[in-house]
């Protein structure tokens, strides 16, 4: 069964600011409770608290909209973003995310995820590195577009 939608139309007020901003209630964007349903429902719980704990707390970009409802919200780990970074997209109309992660093992291997619907799949090598100019690529390579 599909995890319910989750209300994420506050994610708009983010657009511009980055993710850590505290905007509603003193708690940035990771820290409210419909993103955070919808990544985990999008992520499984195993690389949601992978990514909670390494990547979600670095370095930021300014939260990014296609003016149609999508929002992109990119993070990395401090002092190792190459190797440990996550693009966040989320769908405010659907109420979903998707997400690239890639993040290095404690085996030193570096792994690209694309984490929809609870399921990973496996990417090519350095797939999930920011996506330069447009930061929706990403999604319109590998992703269900909203």
């Amino acid at each position: 069964m599909p995890a319910p939608a989750a209300d994420l139309s506050d994610v708009a007020r983010w657009a511009g600011k980055e993710p850590f901003t505290a905007v509603i209630g003193g708690k940035s964007l990771w820290n409210q409770k419909a993103v955070q349903g919808a990544m985990r429902a999008a992520m499984g719980e195993r690389y949601y608290s992978l990514a909670r704990k390494t990547l979600l707390s670095g370095p930021q970009a300014p939260v990014a909209t296609n003016g149609k409802g999508a929002f992109v919200a990119w993070s990395c780990k401090a002092h190792d973003c190459g190797d440990n970074q996550i693009s966040v997209f989320f769908d405010s109309a659907a109420g979903t995310a998707q997400a690239c992660m890639r993040f290095a093992e404690g085996s030193g291997r570096v792994r690209d995820l694309w984490l929809s619907g609870g399921k990973a799949r496996p990417l090519p090598a350095e797939a999930c590195m920011s996506s330069g100019s447009d930061p929706f690529g990403l999604l319109q390579s590998y992703g269900s577009q909203p």
